[in-house]
């Protein structure tokens, strides 16, 4: 009997373990991040035909080209808030009337570019900037009734890049460079099974899921920027997907029942004091920018673009893990959209600016679960930037609300009603010499 119970242990863990690994190390729109500087984000990210500071690098690499002759340093980083995250559970499971909240913590992203001049026409830029992060932490993780799919979810994505930005006349500049994305993943749950002795489900271990080193990969980024006349700019821009080859260790740590022959059976069945090693690999979506900006006034500007990312390559998963078979995760996301349109009113010391998106989520209902609840998103921003001499200080805030999605097709059976607000603020300093 307790050979059996162990052997079962060991493929319930270990399965659960892979299958909430893989699905977080994924850049997506559900947790892609557009909060590159604080002068896009105050236009609501509709900044692909404008793009003129160093932030270019990724909102659209040809804006560089247009920029003065100066050596140009811009640096800073965002805030991510959750005033607001909280899940109301359906019967069977977890049950009406049942409540969680999502833990009220703290995220930081960064960015940081560099722009200098090599000729009247060319420009380097150099550059990092953080494509995708996400922080899931869930109030009483021992208690909270999706513990077993996720506890805490830590994912960061890091792109490092170089790019030239070439101006081919007047009214026309392009831009690319490679870009290497360095990328990390932290997650927690907790592994149940029955008890022979008492028919009760109860926690057996707690798992800690870590990456190990800092999976490498190389893409590019592309842009083009075209001045037809003077109020007017069209904007494209292009940041390849990527095939990441990730690998980690499961680290398990026994709780206890309080029957002793259980325990002894679990603690026969599961690696306590172990790493079990798995591996898998993940495609992450190109995406694709397209802008256009029109001058209302020698001072006013008002821009719309649209953002397509890819998703239909993020259709399955195949995980291996040592001493099971291969597992397959069908997820079924789907290609998305984002809308978003920005005004920038330009004084003589700075700017004033405001904007709005709208984004779609790629992610079907069977797919929306405690490890990731997305959900088509709202937001409006601010922001402003003052000018003292060679620096400049720019601010902005994002208010980001995620529409209420209740789910009755989860494929895990754990349905509800998710409810989300965010709050982005951040700071970029620019300094030109």
């Amino acid at each position: 009997m307790f050979k059996s119970i162990h052997n079962r242990l060991a493929t319930v863990v270990l399965v659960g373990f892979v299958a909430a690994g893989s699905a977080g190390r994924v850049e997506s729109a559900g947790f892609a991040l557009f909060e590159q500087g604080a002068k896009g984000t105050a236009m609501g990210g509709a900044f692909v035909a404008t793009a003129d500071d160093p932030s270019a690098m990724f909102f659209n690499p040809a804006g560089n080209a247009f920029a003065d002759d100066k050596f140009t340093l811009e640096g800073g980083g965002f805030l991510i808030l959750r005033p607001t995250a909280q899940f109301d559970g359906f019967s069977p499971f977890p049950g009406d009337g049942y409540h969680a909240e999502m833990k009220k913590s703290l995220y930081a992203i960064g960015h940081g570019y560099g722009l200098m001049t090599l000729s009247k026409d060319v420009k380097l830029a150099v550059g990092l900037w953080t494509p995708a992060g996400l922080g899931v932490p869930w109030e009483n993780p021992d208690t909270f009734s999706g513990r077993f799919l996720s506890q805490r979810t830590d994912i960061r994505q890091v792109a490092l890049s170089a790019q030239l930005a070439v101006k081919l006349s007047d009214a026309v500049a392009i831009g690319a460079g490679p870009e290497v994305r360095f990328t990390d993943v932290h997650l927690s749950q907790n592994a149940g099974a029955i008890n022979p002795f008492t028919t009760r489900y109860v926690d057996v271990a707690h798992i800690s899921i870590i990456s190990t080193g800092t999976p490498v990969k190389l893409g590019f980024g592309a842009g083009l920027l075209v001045k037809p006349c003077d109020r007017l700019r069209f904007g494209l821009a292009y940041h390849s997907g990527t095939t990441v080859n990730l690998s980690g260790g499961a680290q398990f740590s026994q709780i206890p029942s309080g029957s002793a022959q259980f325990d002894a059976a679990v603690a026969a069945g599961i690696p306590v004091g172990q790493t079990v090693p798995a591996t898998t690999a993940i495609q992450f979506p190109s995406l694709t920018m397209f802008g256009l900006a029109y001058d209302l006034a020698p001072n006013l500007t008002v821009e719309v673009d649209g953002n397509y990312t890819a998703w239909n390559t993020f259709d399955k998963t195949v995980l291996s893990i040592s001493g099971l078979p291969d597992k397959v995760l069908v997820h079924n996301w789907e290609n998305t959209w984002s809308v978003r349109t920005g005004l920038l009113y330009k004084m003589t010391k700075g700017w004033l600016a405001a904007g709005f998106v709208y984004d779609q989520t790629p992610q079907p209902d069977a797919d929306v679960s405690p490890f990731l609840p997305d959900s088509n998103r709202s937001g409006g921003s601010i922001g402003a930037g003052i000018r003292a001499g060679k620096i400049e200080l720019q601010i902005s805030s994002l208010f980001l609300w995620f529409h209420e999605r209740t789910v009755t097709t989860n494929k895990d059976n754990f349905n509800g009603t998710y409810k989300t607000f965010a709050i982005l603020p951040g700071a970029t300093l620019k300094m030109a010499f």
